[in-house]
């Protein structure tokens, strides 16, 4: 009886993780790089960073901690096992993506910094990034936001503070990698991860509170 619960419960998860998974992934992405396409027509774009900011140097290889943001992501659904967090989670990031198109669209912003081409030993990497990316869609950072609520989920999960206290500290150099690739400012790390809390308490809170009542 024990095992065949448990076989049910894994096949609902794995179930949970291509259903979600794929919605997630799809309607994200095509969020984003709509809105993106259409900001990128604009003439005008407003100018959301402190002057400061444009002497902050870049550092090339951080390159590989801002990309480490889509492990990151996988390992969130990967690591979770209630069907129900699953679908939370996946929710969430739709809405998070959602609700940050209506400011990409409203105030489509200007990257303080000049995107330098041919970086030495790094050209795949940033060519790639510059060419999927319009420097448009900055406020507020959905790389912030979708790390800020992958890292809660994931701690939600595991026990161990070792662990808790890695996934911290992956998420903070997140936070600075898009803004030493001269990808992000100050004020889209800030307004990501305010996006990230409304959203956790709004929207993932009461998925699982509905959720739990229901089961």
């Amino acid at each position: 009886m024990k095992d065949s619960i448990t076989q049910n419960i894994s096949q609902a998860r794995i179930k949970a993780l291509v259903k979600w998974g794929l919605i997630a992934a799809l309607t994200c992405s095509g969020i984003y790089l709509g809105t993106n396409e259409i900001a990128a027509q604009r003439t005008s774009f407003y100018q959301l960073y402190f002057e400061f900011e444009r002497d902050i140097p870049m550092v090339p290889w951080m390159i590989h901690v801002y990309n480490s943001f889509h492990v990151l992501l996988l390992l969130n659904f990967l690591i979770i096992k209630n069907p129900l967090k699953i679908r939370a989670i996946a929710i969430s990031l739709i809405a998070s993506s959602a609700i940050a198109s209506v400011f990409f669209l409203l105030f489509p912003a200007e990257l303080g910094f000049s995107r330098i081409e041919n970086i030495q030993g790094y050209e795949f990497w940033y060519d790639a990034l510059h060419w999927l990316d319009h420097p448009h869609n900055l406020v507020p950072s959905l790389h912030i936001t979708f790390s800020a609520l992958s890292a809660y989920v994931i701690s939600t999960e595991i026990g161990s503070v070792f662990l808790k206290l890695t996934f911290l500290t992956w998420f903070l150099l997140i936070c600075s990698s898009i803004v030493l690739v001269h990808q992000h400012h100050i004020i889209d790390i800030v307004s990501g991860f305010v996006l990230a809390v409304l959203v956790k308490f709004a929207i993932y809170d009461n998925l699982i509170l509905t959720g739990n009542s229901e089961s």
